[in-house]
């Protein structure tokens, strides 16, 4: 967990921390040397690392041993938590001209604070929260304190460092674990491999409800972070940011917490006990939403943050026990049995992992429930045949609160929405399994999709588009150095622009219909790009929105926002698809309350409920290409066959859309 200043709020509010702290299932703390000044931590600490006078008389010749013996002592007070103390060295958010100390001073700090703090065995080093944001301190900066450490710590404690939005190179030989800010769990994966070292999201965002967009994710979001993060084999941190009168926000100054994510991060921690070692254990899943952790012949953990369909490769001769693990409720639920080899299923519902272990010899074998649907989407009203491979005992829980105990029923669903249908079959021992099939039932879309040979298609209910033509470029007004290119793309590098004369449109139509699809081609040279950098935003600034698509990372990002998402879109924020270098990519994402469908290249790349709500918070802004209105989220790329529809597009849609721009492009 992240508790930046703890140890500078005075005895009274430190022990209490520590007292929280005993209850919480946390194992590593992050905390600062330095005090900090920042939103809801105003206050002076109690002693000051140097002698001298706040706020900027200080002999950084001199160390204060009052406040270093006080910091020591907190040290030791975690170690017997069994916590490990993750010291920051450095940060930003300074009003004692901390951060810019001349290099002999930061030399002499970090050798005192190493001679001091090494020996406490569960000191690490953090040589900085955000480091890249701080303008006295160069690349070859950190990388001499890197190497200071490494030559003055005689235990050889673990050294990392902590980014805001550009990374350091984590595969320099100094650096002993990955540590990074990043809400994109997808890519823990890869950054495995990438590195080679142990990855640590030490910030993930923080569950809270502060205005900032880093500090107001769920507890939902929370613990799916960590199962996400957990199951991509690395290691996930915890913070919380709620509101206080008096500002004694967790993450700041410690105190009590008073979220729902720790009593799940203990489950998860509790259950991860129960699991093979975690050096042995290998993720063997994807990065577009499916995790998988496995150590081969002995124990595979699926999980998944949404319905959907998923197969895992179960390796060895004997067959699998299912348990289903439901993340937020916290309860191990027995589902059936799987036979080696491949195996693919229905995830039951959000936020749902699966365990697969082999049956012990001599072991009975759960009943196996199969079942299957002649239709798994369609418009409304959905008329579904089920069936089941068994003749034992059916109980089918339909999704929409109807149920049968029919053997292979017929069932109608009247109402829009993703709909997960699930099986369960007794044996004559009483012994029961479940499956699950997932049913989209859909908006009507248009009957016209494939007579249209040139872009954008259908016409029908299309609010925007933009097609990088001549006759476009009076439509929109560039800001900055944006510019259209010879080709007819808006080069958004270094500027934005503004679709003039549709926001009252736009908001209009997609109040009435309570649905939207954004459409665009996207090509970017840059895959660090973070915030999100803004692609296509109707927004007022960077904290006020209806809908963003940007890029973090190689990945897209949505946010739409609904009276559930809040006014910034974040409630409902997530990741999809994959960004290539200098690829032209063709992206669709399309909306009706409560889901969500994404299409990369007319495939779909992700679906989902986990927005919901309808539009009637929308307020009138701008539609905006490349960044906000003021500026502070810019997008490096290209940008072409943009439209905007009040209505969902659906895949065959989608996939007559790509056909479209594909053709043209040959």
């Amino acid at each position: 967990t992240t508790c930046y200043a703890w140890t500078h709020q005075g005895e009274k509010m430190e022990e209490q921390t520590l007292k929280t702290l005993a209850d919480a299932p946390f194992n590593k703390m992050r905390m600062c040397i330095f005090p900090k000044d920042y939103s809801y931590n105003k206050n002076e600490p109690v002693y000051y690392p140097y002698e001298g006078k706040p706020l900027k008389d200080w002999d950084f010749t001199r160390f204060n041993p009052e406040f270093w013996q006080h910091f020591e002592k907190r040290v030791q007070d975690l170690l017997e938590l069994d916590i490990e103390a993750d010291i920051i060295l450095f940060h930003t958010y300074d009003r004692w001209d901390f951060e810019n100390m001349d290099a002999e001073s930061d030399d002499r700090y970090i050798r005192y604070a190493v001679a001091r703090l090494a020996a406490f065995r569960n000191v690490w080093w953090s040589l900085a929260n955000e480091y890249d944001i701080m303008p006295a301190k160069e690349e070859s900066d950190w990388d001499r304190f890197f190497q200071i450490i490494r030559d003055h710590d005689p235990y050889q404690r673990l050294r990392g460092i902590h980014n805001c939005r550009g990374w350091y190179d984590h595969n320099k030989p100094w650096v002993t674990h990955t540590s990074i800010q990043t809400s994109n769990m997808a890519e823990g994966i890869h950054y495995r491999t990438r590195y080679g070292k142990p990855v640590i999201y030490d910030e993930c965002r923080y569950e809270g409800n502060i205005p900032q967009g880093w500090g107001n994710i769920t507890a939902q979001q929370m613990v799916q972070h960590f199962w996400a993060g957990t199951v991509s084999g690395c290691y996930v941190g915890h913070g919380e940011t709620y509101a206080h009168p008096e500002d004694l926000l967790w993450w700041a100054k410690g105190g009590l917490l008073c979220g729902e994510s720790p009593s799940r991060i203990n489950f998860l921690k509790d259950f991860m006990s129960d699991a093979p070692p975690f050096d042995m254990l290998e993720p063997v899943g994807d990065d577009k939403g499916i995790y998988v952790l496995a150590k081969q012949d002995e124990y595979y953990l699926v999980y998944t943050t949404e319905p959907q369909t998923i197969t895992v490769q179960l390796h060895g001769n004997n067959p699998y026990k299912i348990d289903g693990v439901d993340t937020w409720n916290m309860k191990i639920l027995p589902i059936g049995t799987a036979q080696p080899g491949e195996y693919t299923f229905a995830a039951h519902r959000n936020d749902f992992a699966y365990r697969f272990t082999p049956y012990e010899p001599g072991e009975t074998l759960r009943p196996e429930a199969k079942a299957s649907a002649d239709v798994l989407q369609g418009s409304a009203p959905l008329t579904v045949a089920f069936s089941a491979e068994s003749n034992l005992k059916q109980r089918w829980d339909f999704g929409d609160g109807t149920s049968s105990d029919q053997t292979n029923p017929t069932h109608i669903y009247k109402k829009l929405g993703q709909y997960t249908a699930i099986l369960n079959v007794t044996d004559n021992e009483g012994s029961s399994s479940t499956t699950a099939l997932n049913i989209n039932v859909l908006p009507p879309v248009p009957t016209d999709i494939g007579t249209y040979t040139e872009f954008p298609g259908s016409r029908n209910e299309l609010v925007y588009f933009w097609e990088s033509t001549i006759e476009d470029r009076n439509g929109i007004e560039a800001h900055d150095d944006a510019i259209i290119t010879d080709d007819g793309k808006m080069d958004l590098t270094n500027g934005s622009f503004h679709a003039k004369e549709i926001d009252e449109t736009l908001l209009a139509a997609c109040k009435e219909s309570n649905q939207l699809s954004i459409e665009c081609l996207v090509t970017t040279d840059n895959l660090k790009q973070s915030g999100p950098a803004r692609i296509i935003t109707f927004s007022k600034d960077v904290t006020h929105r209806n809908f963003t698509l940007g890029q973090d990372g190689n990945r897209f990002a949505i946010r739409i926002r609904t009276p559930r998402t809040g006014e910034n879109g974040q409630g409902g924020e997530f990741s999809f698809g994959k960004i290539e270098s200098g690829k032209p990519i063709h992206v669709i994402v399309s909306y009706f309350p409560g889901n969500i469908y994404c299409y990369v290249d007319g495939e779909l790349v992700h679906s989902g409920n986990g927005i919901q709500g309808d539009f009637s918070n929308w307020e009138l802004f701008l539609l905006l290409f490349g960044d906000e209105a003021n500026g502070g989220r810019n997008w490096d790329g290209k940008l072409s066959h943009v439209a905007i529809y009040s209505r969902f597009v659906g895949l065959e849609e989608a996939a007559h859309k790509f056909q479209l721009i594909q053709e043209k492009a040959n």
